[in-house]
C-alpha cells in the first residue's frame, strides 16, 4: 500500500491548526470570563489563563498594599520571603479572605466549568454541522465550510491533549498528580475521583476525533491531516504560549 503526503495540504492544514490552537486557547479563557462576569466578578485575560475577582477587589486598599509590599518578590518563592514580609502578607490575605471569599459559594466551580464548557460546546457544534452535511460531503466532497466545521469539531482535541500532557508530566517529573487543569478542579469540587472529568471528556474527544477523521474526511487526505495536526498543534502551542501570547496578553 502506497503512503503519500500531500505537501500543499500539509502546509495549509498545519497553518489551520496553528490558528485554531490559538483561537481555541483564547476562546477557552473567554468561557471562564463569561461565567465569571455573569456572577458579578471582575476579570483579567492573559495568554493562557484568566483571573476573576469579586467586585471592588482590585481597588481595595489592602490589595493595593499587598501588591506594593510584595512587588519585589513576585518571582521569588514564598518560603524565601523575609519573615516580616510573610507576616504582613498573611495579615492582608486574612483580611481579604474574610471580606471577599465565601467558602459556601459554588462560584469557583461554575467559573471552572465555563472554559471546558465553551470548548466542548464549540466542538459539538462543529460535529453536529458535519453530521448534518454528511450526505452533501459524500456526494460533492469537502467544501471550505466543511473544513471550518472540521476544525471547530476538533476543539475536542483539547481534552485529549490535557489528559495526555498531565499523565506525561507525572511520568517525567512525578509529583503525585496524574491529572490537571480545569477538569481536575471540577472533579475535586464535585467530590469525585480526580480523574473522573478528565477521562470522561478525553474519551469523548477521542470518539469525536475518530468519527471526524475516519467517517467524514476523505481517505486520501487522512494521513496528511493527522500529520498536520501534530505539526500545527505543537507549533501553535509553542508560538502562542512562549512567543506571541506573552507579548500580546501578558
Amino acid at each position: 500500500m502506497k503512503i503519500s503526503i500531500d505537501i500543499k495540504h500539509l502546509i495549509y492544514f498545519s497553518l489551520g491548526f496553528v490558528l485554531f490552537t490559538i483561537v481555541g486557547t483564547v476562546s477557552h479563557e473567554y468561557g471562564h470570563i463569561i461565567v465569571a462576569k455573569s456572577l458579578g466578578y471582575e476579570t483579567t485575560l492573559h495568554y493562557g489563563s484568566m483571573n476573576s475577582y469579586p467586585k471592588g477587589y482590585l481597588e481595595d486598599e489592602n490589595v493595593i498594599a499587598f501588591k506594593n509590599l510584595t512587588k519585589d518578590y513576585v518571582s521569588v518563592e514564598y518560603d524565601s520571603w523575609p519573615k516580616d514580609i510573610q507576616e504582613k502578607a498573611e495579615e492582608y490575605n486574612n483580611i481579604l479572605e474574610k471580606r471577599y471569599w465565601n467558602e459556601e459559594s459554588n462560584d469557583s466551580l461554575f467559573i471552572s466549568i465555563g472554559g471546558p464548557l465553551q470548548t466542548v460546546l464549540t466542538g459539538t457544534l462543529g460535529l453536529l454541522m458535519l453530521v448534518f452535511r454528511r450526505k452533501s460531503i459524500y456526494k460533492s466532497g469537502m467544501k471550505t465550510l466543511d473544513w471550518l466545521f472540521v476544525f471547530l469539531s476538533l476543539f475536542w482535541l483539547r481534552e485529549i491533549f490535557n489528559l495526555v500532557t498531565s499523565i506525561a508530566g507525572e511520568l517525567i517529573l512525578p509529583n503525585g498528580n496524574w491529572f490537571g487543569g480545569d477538569e481536575l478542579h471540577i472533579s475535586q469540587e464535585l467530590n469525585l475521583w480526580s480523574g473522573t472529568i478528565p477521562i470522561i471528556l478525553a474519551t469523548l474527544g477521542i470518539l469525536v476525533a475518530i468519527y471526524v477523521i475516519f467517517k467524514i474526511m476523505p481517505k486520501k487526505i487522512r494521513l496528511t491531516f493527522i500529520l498536520s495536526g501534530i505539526i500545527g498543534g505543537i507549533m501553535g502551542f509553542i508560538l502562542w504560549m512562549n512567543i506571541i501570547g506573552p507579548r500580546i496578553l501578558p
